[in-house]
């Protein structure tokens, strides 16, 4: 009858410390399915929240380019005609699937995604490299990285293409340097390595002259 705190430590301990494990299992478990619930949560919010600001962006975009000039629709080979059709009709330019051969009309847009999404509106595929376009999307050299800086208070005419969306970006610059690497697609969070294709904003004087 004489307390033996031995007695009762050997008697006790297996207990604690098996009670003990089985906490840390249970926590560990709980941890991980935790995170697995968790993890494509966050992924999930922040693609939303992407896709959100994008949304915006796109939808509050002004038209880059001036309304045609009076002088342009006279020099049209039939004026009277060319007078019929408006800006908003015409839009900046063309471009031709080389998928179904559907023309495209493009419109260029201030803000960092000029033409928005490059989709063709008949087999929805996006622009490639193979697509033909007007002036305002002349497709450029990928050696060539030098161009001249925008006047002052003026957009960079340059912009690649989401190989992945077809969602347009217009092009970093540095000085005269051009940047098309290291960009993640606002879109659909696709990178590019340098390898998505890149186009100089060329003017929409002859488009608008004689859109046909």
């Amino acid at each position: 009858s004489i307390f033996s705190s031995y007695r009762v430590s050997g008697f006790f301990s297996p207990r604690l410390n098996t009670t003990t494990e089985q906490f840390d299992t249970r926590t560990s478990t709980d941890g991980a399915r935790l995170s697995i619930l968790t993890a494509p949560q966050s992924r999930a919010s922040r693609d939303n929240s992407r896709t959100t600001s994008v949304k915006d962006a796109l939808r509050f975009a002004l038209p880059a380019e001036l309304p045609t000039e009076p002088y342009l629709i006279l020099e049209n080979k039939y004026p009277a005609l060319r007078a019929l059709r408006t800006d908003v009709d015409i839009g900046d330019g063309l471009w031709i699937c080389c998928h179904c051969h559907h023309e495209n009309i493009l419109r260029h847009w201030k803000g960092p995604f000029p033409f928005k999404y490059l989709r063709c509106d008949h087999c929805d595929r996006q622009l490639c490299s193979e697509c033909h376009s007007s002036e305002v999307l002349t497709p450029w050299p990928v050696g060539m990285i030098s161009a001249p800086r925008p006047a002052p208070g003026r957009e960079v005419r340059y912009c690649h293409v989401c190989t992945e969306c077809g969602l347009s970006h217009r092009a970093e610059m540095a000085g005269t340097t051009l940047d098309f690497y290291g960009v993640t697609c606002a879109g659909c969070g696709t990178s590019s390595y340098g390898d998505w294709p890149r186009y100089h904003i060329g003017s929409v004087e002859p488009y608008r002259r004689d859109p046909d």
